[in-house]
């Protein structure tokens, strides 16, 4: 069994080594051409939905910027699930008016898979209760799980249906630890730059606002400049560089996109957690 163990890790490991070179940590981004905007929008999470690129004028994107800041002032002013998941349904319908759901998603879809229609509740309660310990409301810090999120954050990636979700070694002798490559958020990274032998941290900055959606209800949000996720480590391996890549969030079902090297993304997560580097 250990042998099985360790031939799936060196596998893995491998892999690794092949994803890294291509991890893009400005994904999805917003790009100037004759005087229009770029955004691409993506689905993450659940597969059959293809990426969406509009161009917006520069006054569609000043719109479009605008409703995000009063998106984030709305969702601060809330306590309740009820009171959440309407204003994340309003998200979906003002993204459609600029063309920005993925390609072949409804907005009655976009609006079930955001706010966890599909989630199972009964392991959604079990889930819960494993994390419930270990919610945290500390200033620079926040943990929380079964909850709606919505953030906007640079150094931020976000992994959507790269490898099915099964357990990877950190390194090829480490304990097992259960990721989800499958809707993973990365919340900065550390950078090893092999040749020359220097290291760069990449912290994420921006904010981020989560709300539970079964009881207890835990109302949880996080802004700061040096941000990290705090769930796990997933190590990746290059010939140039090596790369400490923070998870934030896991399980996560939703909508992303990129404006100005901030990236956006709104939904359901199993669980999130980021703190001050």
């Amino acid at each position: 069994m250990i042998r099985k163990w360790l031939a799936i890790g060196i596998i893995l490991l491998f892999v690794g080594i092949a994803v890294a070179p291509t991890i893009n940590f400005n994904t999805v981004k917003a790009s100037t051409d004759d005087d229009l905007l770029e955004v691409t929008t993506q689905a993450c999470g659940i597969k059959g939905y293809g990426d969406t690129t509009v161009k917006l004028t520069r006054e569609q994107y000043q719109n479009l910027e605008e409703y995000l800041v009063e998106f984030r002032a709305r969702l601060n002013q809330t306590s309740t699930r009820g009171e959440a998941v309407p204003i994340f349904k309003d998200a979906v319908v003002e993204l459609d008016k600029y063309g920005l759901l993925p390609k072949g998603m409804s907005v009655e879809r976009a609006q079930m898979l955001i706010i966890g229609r599909y989630q199972n509740i009964r392991m959604m309660k079990f889930v819960g209760k494993i994390n419930s310990k270990n919610q945290q409301h500390m200033e620079g810090s926040i943990t929380n799980s079964n909850c709606l999120i919505f953030g906007g954050t640079t150094n931020t990636v976000i992994i959507s249906n790269l490898l099915p979700r099964i357990k990877i070694f950190q390194y090829i002798l480490s304990p097992l630890i259960p990721i989800k490559l499958s809707g993973t958020i990365i919340f900065g990274y550390k950078i090893w730059w092999v040749q020359i032998d220097r290291t760069d941290y990449c912290e994420a900055n921006g904010f981020l606002h989560s709300i539970g959606l079964i009881t207890p209800i835990t109302t949880a949000s996080w802004t700061g400049d040096s941000g990290r996720g705090r769930i796990d480590t997933l190590y990746t391996r290059g010939f140039e560089k090596d790369c400490d890549l923070f998870v934030g969030a896991t399980g996560f079902i939703g909508i992303h996109f990129n404006i100005n090297g901030v990236s956006y993304y709104l939904g359901y997560a199993d669980k999130v957690s980021i703190s001050d580097w």
